[in-house]
């Protein structure tokens, strides 16, 4: 047995291969070519850590529909993804007034008043025992 990766057998299966593949048929032919024989829980825990393994080594690169090809066969901007199209700030926007009051009886919360309650601290009037202004 070879002291290679799993992930280095999936970069010459996609080498060998010349187009991309999808996860499922990657990590069949790179456990095939490694020679690895696996239990259920074993090719489960593989295929776990060979789909993050792919998804950090800048070598890979997913496609549509969960296809994964050599990053060196596609231009930039085939698989760029401009960060400014992927978030718009309008989603942190939205508010659903409904989703929030459900949100609120869940939580034992009285519904939010226009006006904010007192916390008896009003520094353009100064209360004394008579609740009027004296001396200023």
């Amino acid at each position: 047995m070879s002291n290679k990766s799993l992930i280095d057998y999936a970069h010459e299966v996609l080498e060998a291969s010349k187009e991309p593949l999808s996860f499922k048929e990657l990590f069949d032919k790179a456990v095939s070519l490694s020679g690895l024989e696996l239990s259920k829980e074993e090719t489960r825990h593989k295929m776990s850590s060979l789909y993050t393994q792919l998804s950090l080594d800048g070598r890979f690169i997913i496609l549509t529909d969960n296809n994964w090809d050599l990053r060196s066969r596609h231009v930039y901007s085939q698989v760029h993804i401009d960060i400014d199209d992927a978030y718009s700030d309008e989603e942190g926007e939205e508010y659903d007034a409904e989703e929030a009051e459900l949100l609120r009886e869940e939580l034992g919360e009285e519904e939010e008043k226009d006006e904010p309650e007192s916390d008896d601290l009003d520094f353009d009037h100064v209360k004394s025992g008579s609740d009027t202004e004296e001396g200023f």
